[in-house]
């Protein structure tokens, strides 16, 4: 087991359970303290009881959490039905998802909103629990972990401002969700970006083992600046504000001058199983195999979208479900001799991972198994068609889930924000950025031209997002910026008239128990 994970897992275990309930019922009242007084007085134990409100972020990486809805519905991953037979049909879900004709009675929708509010709710016990008993411990302890909770919270309810957009905010324990008023979205992100800046300065400055996986003030300050560099979306403004860019490049700034973090010389290295020393990677989640049951919180990236004959092409002892894979259009992005395509891709002829002899292809004559780019049909795909992910290294001989720690900010998008952002009118120069060896490392690691002001465009950047943060969750977020995900089209996704596909609906196990709650427009 990981060094850093123990102590984190076994307070997963407990706080899943301490969560159920909520889980299940959003209206029911779970209050009450999570632990006593003298939990509290022994400071070795504090992190603990911080470390149950990350519980829910297990569940981000699944195709059913968060990442599948920021992943399945944009241009960088389909999940077609599967012939013969009907595999992944779901009763058209998945298509439904990848043309955005999703309805707000998904249970899919559902789950993400359940589990994002538990989080938010766990945020709430924890900051609830330390006020109770402040004076049980050292004020810089109590102040500390204190603006950890608080932090987290800000990530859960970034995800629910950028999925959902008109949530309740709830800072206090106290109070139902259900029963609280709807924020508007513009006055959500700010109530988000003040919660950040009010905790910031009593974060860890430093990463370190003992708060790997958690909230640290240059963590905080990359959610700030993915704040600020969506805050047009977010406050339903017109245009990119320059003071915005600014504090985009501010807070990027912040973490590039930090000196804890540089650039991996390889591509791969932050996505290896053991990534936690990877010095790029800013923020993860934690994983370990088998540590819980509920495969919604295991990462499985391997099965979701490998082919069944995955064990062969990969060493691993376990088949793929033959699910999701690339877009052809996607695929496009790549040049040939970008290194990015086939580290994260799996592609064309296929031969066994240990003895190098051709894999045999029993679905196609029994030929040696060729993973297409190409699709032909989202409702009747051939078992071999589409590129599958392989960006997170697979471990040799795995028998279950993958032990890789996902990873949710990294360095690379930071230098990628701030390019960004001075494109869009913040006061920084492109030339300088440019001329960053750290930057150019990006490129250079790819075997690509590194970019000069002439070259580097927003049409570029939002093709080389795509091709750098493939399948990390971010892609729909991009897109919408750049007002190419509802209004855009790719393989089997036509575009549509309107932004309203942008926002998620308020899905309706939810809205339904508070009649005084407006459902987003176009549903």
């Amino acid at each position: 087991m990981k060094k850093h994970s123990l102590y984190y897992y076994i307070v997963v275990l407990v706080s899943l359970a301490t969560l159920l309930p909520a889980c299940t019922d959003m209206s029911e009242d779970t209050t009450g303290k999570m632990v006593s007084s003298n939990f509290y007085a022994d400071p070795s134990l504090i992190p603990q009881a911080v470390g149950a409100a990350y519980a829910e972020l297990q569940a981000y990486q699944n195709h059913w959490g968060v990442w599948g809805l920021q992943t399945v519905s944009s241009d960088e991953c389909v999940v077609p039905t599967r012939t013969p037979g009907n595999d992944w049909y779901d009763g058209g879900l998945w298509q439904d998802f990848h043309q955005h004709q999703w309805e707000y009675n998904l249970d899919g929708l559902n789950n993400v909103w359940i589990s994002v509010f538990s989080g938010i709710t766990t945020c709430n016990r924890v900051v609830n629990d330390l006020d109770t008993y402040k004076d049980e411990m050292e004020e810089s302890v109590y102040l500390r972990y204190r603006a950890e909770a608080n932090v987290l919270r800000c990530f859960y309810y970034s995800i629910m401002l950028d999925l959902f957009g008109n949530v309740p905010y709830i800072d206090t324990y106290e109070n139902e969700i259900t029963s609280s008023p709807q924020m508007p979205r513009a006055e959500l992100y700010q109530k988000v970006v003040d919660c950040i800046l009010e905790n910031v300065e009593y974060l860890d400055e430093a990463p370190s083992p003992e708060n790997y996986g958690r909230c640290t003030q240059q963590m905080a300050y990359v959610m700030l600046a993915k704040l600020y560099l969506n805050a047009k979306v977010f406050k339903g403004a017109d245009t990119y504000a320059p003071a915005d860019m600014d504090k985009v490049i501010e807070y990027c700034d912040k973490v590039i001058n930090s000196g804890h973090y540089e650039i991996a010389v390889n591509f791969t290295e932050p996505f290896m199983v053991s990534n936690e020393s990877c010095k790029e990677n800013i923020f993860v989640i934690p994983m370990q195999n088998g540590v819980n049951s509920n495969g919604d919180y295991e990462f499985h990236f391997h099965k979701f979208s490998g082919h069944p004959k995955s064990r062969e092409m990969w060493g691993i002892e376990v088949g793929g479900w033959n699910g999701g894979c690339a877009t052809p259009d996607f695929m496009n992005l790549y040049s040939d001799d970008d290194l990015r395509k086939r580290a994260t891709f799996a592609y064309g002829p296929q031969v066994n991972k240990t003895t190098g002899e051709p894999i045999i292809d029993e679905d196609n004559g029994g030929k040696q198994l060729n993973l297409t780019i190409e699709v032909t049909s989202l409702n009747a795909a051939y078992r071999w068609e589409g590129a599958r992910i392989q960006k997170y290294e697979y471990e040799q001989g795995m028998t279950g889930n993958m032990n890789n720690d996902f990873v949710l900010y990294r360095l690379a998008d930071v230098y990628y924000m701030k390019a960004e952002a001075i494109l869009r009118g913040g006061n920084s120069s492109l030339a300088t950025l440019c001329a960053e060896p750290q930057f150019q490392l990006i490129r250079q690691r790819a075997n690509q031209p590194v970019y000069t002001p002439e070259t580097l465009t927003l049409d570029e950047l939002i093709d080389e997002r795509g091709r750098e943060f493939a399948w990390e969750g971010w892609r729909r977020q991009d897109l919408i910026r750049w007002d190419r995900f509802a209004k855009g089209s790719w393989t089997f996704k036509e575009a549509l008239n309107d932004n309203t596909r942008d926002l998620f609906p308020i899905p309706y196990d939810q809205i339904t128990k508070n009649q005084t709650w407006q459902q987003n427009p176009g549903y």
